[in-house]
């Protein structure tokens, strides 16, 4: 699903020098997230463009994160509900670990990402779990 998300860069050296540079930039996951995967090597190019990610659209989606997350960190999730606009609503948990929904025992985010995925009804705010 991912290599055809996006149209990889296909040279060895890119990811040499992408590695190199992340690593001093970003220690603790830079170099892992920069590194070459099956992506660089898949056989044909994506079937769609890339699609922008705006505040025009239906005010439906859910974004649920852990603020301590080392695979998608908050930052990200901030910047990706600020793109959103209304269109979005996010619930933040105060746990770690890559996954938040279900995967911990985070009553506040559970409950609400159930509602959303159950009736599609969203909080009237962001929610920051404690």
């Amino acid at each position: 699903m991912i290599c055809n998300d996006s149209d990889w860069p296909e040279q060895v050296e890119t990811y040499r020098r992408n590695v190199a540079a992340d690593r001093s930039r970003f220690p603790m996951f830079g170099a892992a997230g920069a590194n070459i995967t099956p992506c660089a090597f898949w056989p044909s190019e994506p079937y769609e463009p890339r699609v922008e990610i705006t505040d025009r659209g239906p005010s439906n989606v859910l974004i649920v994160q852990n603020r301590r997350d080392p695979a998608t960190p908050l930052a990200g999730a901030r910047m990706l509900r600020g793109a959103l606009g209304d269109r979005a609503r996010m619930v933040t948990a105060d746990q770690g670990g890559h996954l938040a929904y279900l995967y911990l025992d985070d009553r506040c985010l559970n409950g609400i990402a159930t509602k959303f995925l159950t009736t599609g009804a969203r909080p009237p705010q962001d929610v920051a779990c404690t």
